[in-house]
């Protein structure tokens, strides 16, 4: 059986590929072609909440991950499962257990002061590529948002060009606000108003939460050895870290 995508611009082209085969088609949304797809997928707060059509009935699952593209990524799964005979109860389980590495997309809902933020956790590695979707599942989500930035390594002699296109993405995303910490973010943000540039992590931890309860939003991305992380856990910390449901 083949599996594949029936919304995107290639879709007749792996039909083509797969023959005579049979074949079940999966997409974001309802779709003529598609045998897998979302009926309704609402964020809350630190997941989704999915409602999918299969040939084999309804399911239903949560959804521990930031970005409508995750969405789609599980109705992959939901249609590969399918085909290799998966129950729809162990698929609906499996899905809802699963929990994203930490800084990998990795939601959590902190409340500060009792006000309820979702925070995306990101902050495992970045490169232009990952900075710029970042911004896009940051931009999905409700506002006001911040978004807290370390640099990016390995870039090369492309690194000042690099550094500018992600806060120039960020504004044309309309993020409210911006923190940067790093010489490559700091240099590119004097051509830019606006930003707020923290050289050391104790600011910018400090900075963060100044911010933090006068935005619905927040994600945290950063390469590897800017150690973003830290600032993930101060917010933890500050807050009571209390679960929302829909």
């Amino acid at each position: 059986m083949a599996v594949f995508p029936a919304d995107e611009s290639y879709s007749a082209l792996w039909a083509e590929l797969a023959g005579a085969r049979r074949t079940l088609r999966f997409a974001a949304a309802h779709h003529a072609q598609a045998q897998v797809y979302a009926r309704q997928a609402i964020w809350c707060g630190s997941f989704w909440q999915v409602s999918a059509a299969t040939p084999a009935g309804e399911l239903e699952y949560d959804l521990h991950v930031a970005g409508a593209h995750n969405v789609k990524n599980s109705l992959a799964s939901v249609a590969c499962a399918l085909a290799a005979g998966v129950p729809l109860a162990a698929i609906a389980s499996g899905l809802t257990a699963f929990e994203p590495v930490r800084g990998r997309s990795r939601a959590l809902q902190v409340s500060p002061a009792g006000q309820p933020v979702t925070l995306v956790d990101d902050s495992y590695n970045a490169n232009p590529d990952s900075v710029r979707a970042a911004i896009d599942v940051l931009a999905a989500l409700p506002g006001p948002r911040l978004l807290v930035l370390g640099d990016m390594g390995e870039v090369g002699n492309q690194g000042p060009q690099f550094h500018a296109e992600a806060l120039r993405y960020a504004q044309q995303k309309n993020i409210d606000k911006v923190l940067v910490t790093g010489s490559a973010f700091a240099n590119a943000a004097i051509d830019f108003n606006g930003i707020e540039v923290h050289p050391m992590m104790a600011e910018l931890q400090a900075g963060v939460l100044r911010w933090l309860p006068g935005v619905a939003s927040v994600l945290v991305k950063g390469s590897r050895f800017m150690k973003m992380e830290q600032v993930v856990q101060a917010l933890v910390t500050a807050s009571d870290n209390r679960s929302m449901a829909c």
